[in-house]
């Protein structure tokens, strides 16, 4: 089973990769401290069992003390697990400028298991986000 979701994985990276400038972003959120924004790809949703998968854009708009100010946004391929709302950050390019602009900084695929899901407060705004994806 893991090894055909990951083939599904590369599979919706490759179809995305080719045609990028295709992102549809909406469903604009704010962090409360107004440091970052991020966007959703409402048609890269892909609901597969208790997991869903989506790309997501952040924009990095205030920074501090020791960040790196070149990192502007990140693309982000996500999967949620609707179950625990545990999630992980499949793949990710970092940019120099807005909106998945300029040049790439870095890019990387994430190489954790199951076990190495990631859990928000329900009082942040990713959880809410993952929330409503899985409803």
């Amino acid at each position: 089973m893991q090894k055909f979701i990951f083939i599904i994985i590369i599979f919706l990276f490759s179809i995305y990769n080719v045609n990028a400038k295709n992102f549809n972003w909406s469903d604009k959120v704010k962090t409360t401290d107004g440091y970052t924004e991020f966007y959703i790809d409402k048609n890269s949703i892909k609901k597969i069992g208790n997991y869903v998968y989506y790309w997501t854009l952040a924009n990095y708009l205030k920074y501090d003390p020791g960040d790196n100010k070149e990192v502007k946004s990140v693309i982000v391929f996500n999967r949620i697990d609707c179950d625990d709302m545990g999630y992980q950050l499949i793949l990710m390019s970092i940019y120099d400028d807005y909106n998945g602009k300029g040049k790439i900084l870095t890019h990387f695929i994430d190489p954790d298991s199951e076990e190495d899901k990631k859990y928000d407060p329900e009082t942040s705004v990713s959880y809410g986000r993952h929330k409503k994806i899985c409803n």
